[in-house]
């Protein structure tokens, strides 16, 4: 190993592991080998590669997890399709696949730049939306070429610069050694504090940002519910440690039924977009910027369109997109040269997942051929293009950043419905009929809904369509229902309001039981004329003259109706005998009892009134297919129009009823028929006749052609095709609303996580787990925090460097100085980065065994001597700098290490070593943490050495913090002496004001201290809610203790002022969403409400 360097990196034996030069010795070198080295013998290779362990820097660190030497765990798992990392696998730290759109800075060519130099921004991700683009540290020279914006991979080189004659080029990445300190320009005062959120931390013990913490504690004591919170609610930029919807959206549940998104539990079971059920395993809940969904139609104005696909998610929900592939070729003239160029779409990985982008590939006439030869390339490339339309999901918040013609070109889908639940045929079942007929009667049924009279079993049809009346007649008698007929005509009357009135005219007699001839409406029980007259008022639309303009008064509609009744029929001997209309009609029971029709009553005060209206039920959309296609073809045959071009077909059904729209907008959906809705509003045309409210219905799509074989009307009727049932597009917008709750569902990883609402839409499941790592590690990417107002993951704005169980544990010394050089990274960009290490105890224990196996003396416990030496130079890469290069920037890395002593032992020498370095010591207490006391923060033993350091920032913010927090220290510390009394001579014996001092001093460790972690008003603590707080408690002791002097005995003082204790005490649930200035006057409230309780009880 001549020639090799201490900390060189190499790759030992034939698997190529990774390794480090730990010591020379001559021509001998000791090497720490980061992986397994079973199987490794004498006389395997050792390949020098000539640099340190270094890690990569640049676009792609954030919501990454890495092992100790910067693998990416979920990529090797990906590559290995293991949980387990393979030996000697070798993966980049940054995807090279993923490509960022790139925007270069205010620099051009001929230029000069230096180290730090900020040569170009991209956007990573919500939280990083400004990632900076470095010239790594000791590089400099003139510009010689820059990339232009565009999407650029991260070692695609952008930056070509001279210097001294040589050419140098750089990417947005670049390498760094990760025991090196990254050089700064000048190291800062740190002066600002580094807010956690939790009252304790903030108040008695405040760190700065760029600052050092140390934070010792047995097992179970919480140090990692302290670190959460540290990483959920500080006041740091970036991290390096470890869709829903809004209330009311409808969910299509596996049995068919719609539930409430907020109200579905887990274990319930949502439908699949194949109709097979999904597990709900989580229910993400919160709060975020919303996105509205809005269906875009062609025929009208979404204002005035129905049956539109809106719906309401949160920013992070993803939306299931589909893109057809549109692959163009044009010939066009770019700066005096002719170009042949391909257009088509293509799906990219970038830093917000894979998303679809327009791409072209160009082929210039003079280097390929002339413009036939740039055809040729040019139709050969596009051949190899896949036709196929792309799938794909994205953040609703990340939706505003696709190029314009991905988004003019992307739709979501209209899921049909397979799920088959046979509740017709179910229903005829329990009548006595074979579920076999459930078609015949869907049909019927539609018939009804289309022009069937709302209180008896009649339809009105047209009397040339014999074909149709024939149907309904041949269907009847499957149920054993014959039909009978009568003819009317349509008179019309016009009123002052220009109103017309139909009636109608029986002109067919009937034989009555008796037989006697009368009118069909004078059977016994039957209707009268009257009666069907208002009938065909209540159900018809009014219709013009055939002239289309209005006709006279008294003027007569030669066209005439049609009135069809199905009724039951019973067998007398030789005769037959004829009931009432809807007795023991299976027909007319069904049509009360499956949804079609809805009763409601409306109380005048003098009378109840009853209405009725037609409807088509959300439940038949999951009926069988051959039950859905019947009954849109009844409801075609009786009230809708059928239109052919070639070999396509389109229909439109007219309606009066909402109901109809909406459930047939439904049930035409789950079968894959394309359906859009307008509005044609109540209206008087130029010829004075008065048009009522209707909906218009448009049905087309290949899955029409499954309704329309089963219409009865030769002009209705299509020849049947083979076709498949396929989703159904729909364009959107997306407009962003106010914050507001969201609720979602989390389906299994096993799944496919996308499941249907209620309206069909094809949705992605929320809160989902992308990472693949050990379960403690799992349920950090799950936490979110707020900022500015936005819910956000927290590992949008952190790193993971994690030690994998099958790593040795030599790996994890190196990890620690990842850790730090990533910070350090972020800190040159300008961020307030904190670097959270737990524990540092396990980064000792690895110093100690390679230490060991080294010969080294040993030290306390086995240490090694130098153990001191290793935790300050790690301590001193913390601070407050200005970044080298320009412009300027100010950054910070803060260190929070979790020390693990044995027993809980502070005397420990990680534990007493990492305190004579670390300004701020946060000593944990297992009693505390047994009693459920979070933060379990002991205040006799913990101290901050950086509150002279912050008067500068409270004298400007809040002036009398200091002296609060001292008087808080003061009051604990008096009762810890106090309490030492008392357990020897009891309280009793103690004078008022120290019994005022207990007192006080319970309620700050009950009310102030301790924070309830599961609640929205207690989870995270403003600063300015923690100094009201503070003014409220300290008010409240100065208070009582100025009655106490003056004569007023504590007893009685506390009994008559109880309700302020109370008031202090629940002083921790205003709710910080309330904003800070009213959180300044319902304290200021309460602190004058104090003085004068107390001066009005001393009296």
């Amino acid at each position: 190993m001549i020639g090799c360097a201490m900390y060189e990196l190499v790759k030992v034996g034939h698997d190529t592991l990774v390794g480090e030069v730990i010591r020379i010795d001559g021509d001998k070198a000791t090497i720490q080998v980061y992986e397994e080295t079973a199987g490794v013998t004498v006389g395997d290779p050792v390949l020098r590669t000539g640099k340190p362990l270094s890690v990569e820097l640049g676009p792609g660190l954030m919501e990454t997890i890495y092992d100790g030497i910067q693998r990416p765990l979920k990529a090797i798992k990906e590559m290995s399709q293991s949980i387990y990392i393979p030996r000697g696998i070798d993966a980049p730290a940054l995807s090279r696949t993923v490509q960022y759109d790139f925007k270069p800075g205010n620099l051009s060519v001929g230029d000069h730049i230096t180290s730090g130099d900020i040569f170009g921004n991209v956007f990573e991700n919500s939280l990083l939306s400004d990632h900076k683009i470095l010239l790594p540290p000791r590089a400099r020279g003139t510009i010689t070429s820059i990339a232009e914006a565009g999407s650029y991979s991260v070692d695609t080189p952008i930056l070509e610069v001279e210097f001294e004659g040589k050419s140098y080029s750089y990417s947005m990445m670049h390498t760094w050694p990760v025991r090196v300190p990254r050089p700064v320009a000048e190291k800062l005062s740190a002066d600002y504090p580094l807010l956690t959120g939790q009252r304790v931390l903030d108040a008695l013990f405040p760190v700065v940002q760029g600052g050092t913490t140390c934070i010792p504690g047995a097992f179970g004591c919480g140090k990692t519910v302290i670190s959460q919170s540290l990483s959920k609610y500080s006041n740091s930029d970036v991290i390096i440690y470890v869709g829903c919807f809004a209330k009311g959206t409808k969910v299509l549940m596996a049995d068919g039924t719609d539930k409430p998104v907020e109200r579905i539990a887990i274990g319930e079971e949502v439908m699949g977009k194949d109709g097979t059920p999904r597990s709900v395993i989580a229910l993400p809940r919160g709060k975020a910027t919303m996105y509205e969904v809005r269906h875009t139609t062609q025929h009208q104005s979404a204002d005035d369109a129905e049956g539109l696909m809106n719906y309401v998610c949160s920013d992070h929900h993803k939306l299931v997109l589909r893109t057809p592939q549109h692959v163009n070729l044009t010939t066009h003239q770019l700066r005096g040269k002719m170009y042949t160029s391909v257009t088509y779409f293509e799906k990219v990985a970038t830093a917000v997942g894979e998303i679809v982008k327009k791409k072209t590939r160009t082929y210039q006439h003079d280097i390929h051929g002339g413009a036939a030869g740039a055809l040729r390339k040019a139709e050969l490339y596009a051949s190899d293009i896949s036709t196929e339309p792309i799938d794909w999901t994205i953040e609703a918040k990340d939706y505003k950043n696709l190029g314009y013609f991905v988004k003019k070109s992307s739709y979501q889908l209209i899921n049909p419905v397979h799920l088959e639940t046979g509740k017709l045929g179910k229903t005829l079942e329990s009548y006595g009929f074979s579920k076999d007929l459930a078609p015949q009667m869907a049909y019927l049924l539609g018939s009804w809904v289309g022009d069937g009279y709302m209180t008896r079993s009649m339809f009105s049809l047209d009397p040339l369509d014999t074909q149709y009346s024939e149907r309904i007649n041949a269907f009847g008698e499957e149920f054993g229902l014959v039909a009978s007929t009568a003819e009317h005509h349509h008179r019309y009357y016009k009123t002052n309001e220009a109103e017309e009135v139909e009636a109608s005219k029986l002109t067919e007699a009937a034989i009555a039981e008796d037989g006697a001839l009368v009118y069909e409406g004078d059977l016994p029980g039957d209707p009268t004329e009257q009666d069907l007259i208002e009938e065909i008022e209540a159900s018809e639309d009014s219709r013009p003259s055939s002239s289309g303009s209005a006709v006279s008064e008294h003027s007569w509609d030669e066209r005439g109706d049609l009135s069809v009744m199905l009724r039951p029929i019973r067998q007398s001997g030789d005769s037959v005998l004829r009931p009432k209309l809807n007795v023991g009609n299976v027909f007319w029971d069904v049509v009360k009892s499956f949804g079609v029709r809805k009763v409601s009553e409306h109380d005048n005060g003098d009378s109840v009134e009853v209405h009725y209206s037609k409807h088509v039920p959300t439940h038949l959309s999951n009926d069988d297919i051959s039950v859905r296609e019947h009954f849109i073809a009844g409801l075609i045959d009786s009230d809708g129009y059928v239109k052919t071009d070639n070999d396509s077909y389109s229909a439109t059904v007219t309606t009066i009823y909402s109901g109809v729209s909406e459930g047939l907008v439904r049930l035409a959906r789950s079968l894959g028929i394309r359906v859009s809705v307008t509005v044609e509003k109540a209206h008087i045309d130029k010829s004075g006749v008065n048009h009522r409210l209707n909906y218009r219905v448009f049905l087309s799509g290949p899955a029409l052609l499954g309704v329309l074989r089963n219409c009865s009307l030769d002009r209705k009727r299509a020849e049947f095709k083979e076709f498949t049932r396929e989703a159904v597009p729909f364009y959107f917008t997306l407009e962003e609303k106010p914050e507001a709750d969201y609720y979602g569902v989390t389906l299994p990883d096993s799944s496919d996580k996308e499941y249907l609402l209620s309206s069909l839409a094809l949705v992605h499941n929320c809160g989902e787990r992308g990472n693949e790592m050990a379960e403690v590690l799992m349920e950090f990417p799950e936490l979110f925090t707020e900022i500015s107002g936005t819910k956000e993951p927290i590992m949008k704005r952190t790193t993971l460097v994690a030690n994998t169980s099958n790593m040795p544990v030599a790996a994890r010394e190196a990890s620690i100085y990842t850790g730090i050089t990533l910070a350090e990274y972020f800190r040159d960009q300008g961020k307030n980065v904190s670097m959270i290490a737990d524990s540092s105890s396990r980064w000792a224990e690895a110093l100690r065994e390679i230490s060991g196996r080294l010969g080294e003396m040993p030290a306390d416990q086995g240490f090694p001597a130098y153990l001191g030496a290793k935790l300050a130079s790690f301590y001193e890469r913390a601070g407050k700098a200005v970044a080298l290069g320009s412009p300027d920037r100010i950054g910070s890395v803060s260190i929070v290490a979790a020390v693990s002593p044995a027993g809980g032992d502070f005397s420990d020498p990680v534990t007493t070593s990492t305190l004579g370095i670390t300004q701020v010591f946060w000593g944990l207490d297992k009693k505390l943490a047994q009693r459920k006391h979070f933060p379990s923060i002991n205040t006799s033993v913990s101290y901050s050495k950086y509150t002279n350091v912050l008067n500068k920032y409270y004298d400007s913010e809040f002036p009398e913090f200091p002296a609060l927090r001292d008087r808080i220290r003061e009051i604990l510390s008096n009762a810890e002496e106090l309490e030492q009394v008392v357990q020897l001579v009891g309280k009793s014996a103690l004078s008022d004001a120290d019994k005022i001092t207990l007192d006080v001093a319970n309620l700050i460790k009950e009310d102030f201290l301790q924070q309830n972690g599961y609640s929205t008003y207690d989870a995270f603590c403003p600063i300015w809610k923690t100094y009201d707080m503070m003014r409220a408690f300290v008010g409240y002791y100065d208070e009582a203790q100025k009655a106490v002097a003056g004569g007023a005995q504590w007893s009685k003082l506390a009994e008559a002022t109880s309700d302020v204790k109370h008031a202090v005490s629940s002083a921790k649930f205003f709710e910080p969403s309330r904003g800070e200035a009213e959180s300044k006057r319902e304290f200021e409230k309460l602190v004058t409400n104090i003085g004068e309780r107390f001066a009005e009880a001393a009296e």
